[in-house]
């Protein structure tokens, strides 16, 4: 990365400053009708005025916890649940799909992520391993290699082995919440709406956890909100027993 500070303009400005020249004066010197061309020059190089003088503002250290609550990845989300009150990592990990706790660890390493003692959770780590690829965790191999003589039960053994990974995730998938169900007439239609990154990532979030559509998590929520703000009879009459 180019450093900001060998920009002949930067350097020339800097010390005008220096010299004692004013805002008009060097706006001037460089041409400029005012001297807010040459402010937003600085600040986009990451400038802050400051004293009479321009300083580099300090970079700020990226927080996984920050970025977590915005980013769809199995490492944010793995973050995300760290970061719920009495959360346990090993639950988490089963869930994840981790044998181990220290596989997770692992795992969240090959992302760029170590474990904060203090914290209690992951954390950036420059010196961690960087992997490219697909967010997925570490393959399990439990299943017996399957032969292929073994006929229609072989067939069927080595789709389940090949599958592994998403039966297991959808038989220890665990719930407290039971949903309502609501059976609403008319055709399907398609509703763009808008969402902050924040409530999408909690809604995806929700829909991988409890195995729940996220069109059953809007149909729900909306029904509720019109059964508690004065639209029950209206719900009534779009809904099937």
């Amino acid at each position: 990365m180019e450093n900001v500070l060998e920009d002949p303009r930067i350097k020339e400005t800097l010390t005008l400053l220096a010299e004692g020249k004013t805002k008009e004066e060097i706006a001037l010197h460089f041409n400029h009708k005012n001297w807010k061309t040459i402010d937003m020059y600085f600040r986009r190089r990451g400038f802050k005025w400051e004293e009479g003088m321009y300083v580099l503002s300090p970079k700020k250290q990226p927080n996984a916890q920050v970025d977590a609550a915005v980013t769809q990845t199995k490492a944010a989300q793995i973050i995300r649940q760290l970061g719920q009150q009495y959360a346990d990592i090993e639950e988490i990990a089963h869930k994840q799909g981790f044998r181990t706790i220290e596989e997770l660890g692992e795992y969240m390493k090959g992302k760029g992520y170590i474990w904060n003692g203090e914290e209690n959770t992951y954390v950036y780590d420059e010196r961690a391993r960087k992997v490219t690829g697909s967010d997925k965790p570490l393959e399990r191999t439990v299943l017996p290699a399957v032969s292929q003589d073994a006929g229609a039960y072989g067939e069927l053994l080595a789709f389940l082995a090949k599958h592994q990974d998403k039966l297991v995730d959808l038989l220890e998938t665990k719930t407290d919440a039971t949903l309502p169900r609501y059976k609403f007439k008319g055709t399907k239609t398609n509703k763009t709406l808008g969402l902050t990154t924040t409530v999408q990532v909690l809604l995806n979030d929700y829909s991988k956890e409890f195995n729940v559509t996220q069109r059953d998590i809007v149909e729900v929520a909306l029904a509720d909100f019109f059964k508690q703000y004065g639209y029950e009879e209206q719900l009534n009459q779009i809904t099937m027993v």
